[in-house]
């Protein structure tokens, strides 16, 4: 316990010293915490978004309808395989789908969409699209109200359905967010003038504020401002059973919004009922069946066990249908070793520099105790407890330290709003919500360990090659 005790006052001996590397590796730790934390935490959303409203666990398909998706290529055997889903132990929920290729139009604009036929109350067991309905966004269908369509936020600013205009209710919020009032006096003089697009919105304050003040407020103006035209006709076209045209008149109910702006850019929910009523006939067509699993784990194993039942359908897993989100998941401990070997890297050369540099300056010492017969094995464990104390006392604030401030952004969220629409184009959330877990800091704790023993190892190498006597003649 002696040579313990020796290594801690030794490395205060040099208090400066000591506590820049001290502080640097606490911050290089919090750091690769922080870093990790974001990165699991969007793709552990991305996951979750992917599965809960996008993919689900496992899809059915016919065979022919995924190369060219027509609207007869319908799921095939439905009864068997409907009957072997339902018997699956695994199973959580169950949805039927239509989904259709059509044309959507409005008076002043027009785009393409992917609708889909579904049963409102059973589509909630298994997705969360009902949960994304947009601050004064209206509602999810219902079946009291079977013409009614939801429609995303992008889908409702390609159809020019989303419009913006200051009413005396928004400089009201606006001012319970305290900004001000010089921002608010601007903001009068457009007063109850609407403004068709996004993009005549932004010119608009572009127009009226300088870079700081939107900065400040333009993130809640935009959101406040935001007045979504409901129940609004769309009008969708799309060919029948028979190859004929068809069309159908729907009113909006609702605004939902994901993070997945290519979702978002396609998918209209609508009754399946009423959209079999314009493809005719007399019964609901199933192209898509989803199932959700109680465990994420057990897709692969569904996958086979309905395949030998599929005969012509194609069963696919949430990894064949979301590949980016399945290629993050599975290389996460990848971007583990990436960011810790990083941070482990830096963190072995500043423990080598400055271990050498206090060998250095104790050399005459460290000749004095050879020179009196104190064994070299021992002199080497000091150096390599040294080295030890110095890094995990610099390690464990870091890790606390780190896990304090992933704790309260996880909560809180970081909002990368200069960058969000970038995010949402490729799948991912502009607000993420970081997360580590405990198989991390215990990963990190054996990286750190291992970075301090093996890099002590060349310093005391170094003072153990030393000759005694020319150590004490060391000024």
């Amino acid at each position: 316990m002696m040579i313990w005790s020796i290594a801690w006052k030794n490395l205060w001996r040099n208090r400066k010293r000591s506590l820049v590397v001290i502080v640097a590796v606490t911050i290089g730790i919090i750091s690769g915490v922080l870093l990790v934390g974001i990165m699991e935490g969007w793709i552990n959303q991305r996951l979750h978004d992917a599965i809960y409203n996008e993919v689900s666990h496992v899809q059915i398909h016919n065979k022919e309808y995924l190369k060219n998706e027509e609207i007869d290529l319908t799921i095939k055997n439905y009864d068997q395989l409907t009957n072997g889903i339902d018997s699956l132990k695994e199973l959580a929920g169950r949805v039927n789908r239509t989904r259709i290729f059509a044309m959507a139009n409005t008076p002043w604009a027009n785009t393409g969409v992917i609708i889909y036929g579904v049963d409102p109350e059973k589509e909630r067991q298994v997705t969360e699209i009902y949960k994304k309905i947009v601050p004064g966004g209206g509602r999810y269908p219902d079946k009291q109200s079977p013409a009614d369509i939801l429609i995303s936020d992008k889908t409702a600013g390609l159809l020019k359905l989303k419009q913006y205009i200051i009413t005396d209710g928004v400089i009201a919020k606006l001012k319970e967010e305290r900004i001000r009032a010089d921002i608010l006096a601007k903001l009068e003089k457009h007063k109850d003038k609407r403004f068709r697009s996004p993009g005549d919105f932004r010119e608009m304050l572009k127009q009226e504020f300088n870079k700081r003040e939107l900065d400040k407020a333009g993130r809640l103006i935009t959101e406040y401002a935001l007045d979504y035209r409901l129940r609004n006709k769309i009008q969708v076209t799309f060919s029948d059973l028979r190859g004929t045209p068809v069309q159908g008149i729907f009113r909006v109910c609702g605004i939902y919004k994901t993070t997945n702006t290519g979702f978002d850019q396609t998918a209209v929910f609508v009754n399946a009922g009423e959209l079999a009523k314009l493809y005719g006939g007399g019964e609901i067509l199933n192209h898509e069946i989803s199932i959700l699993l109680k465990n994420i784990d057990d897709a692969g194993v569904v996958r086979d066990k309905l395949s030998r039942i599929a005969d012509g359908n194609a069963v696919m897993t949430w990894k064949e249908l979301a590949p980016d989100a399945a290629l993050m998941h599975d290389f996460m401990i990848i971007y583990y070793f990436i960011f810790i070997g990083i941070i482990m890297l830096a963190l072995a050369f500043g423990i080598i520099n400055t271990m050498l540099m206090s060998i250095l300056e104790r050399t005459k010492e460290l000749g004095m105790l050879m020179a009196i017969g104190m064994n070299r094995r021992r002199i080497f464990q000091m150096i390599m407890l040294e080295t030890v104390f110095l890094t995990l006392v610099g390690a464990v604030a870091g890790m606390f330290s780190g896990w304090i401030i992933t704790e309260i952004l996880g909560k809180t969220g970081i909002h990368f709003s200069g960058w969000g629409e970038g995010f949402e184009a490729m799948g991912f959330a502009a607000k993420v919500y970081p997360v580590v877990s405990f198989g991390f800091f215990v990963f990190v704790t054996a990286m750190v360990v291992a970075t301090a023993i093996i890099s002590s190892l060349w310093p005391a190498r170094k003072a153990l090659r030393l000759n005694p006597l020319e150590a004490l003649r060391t000024d």
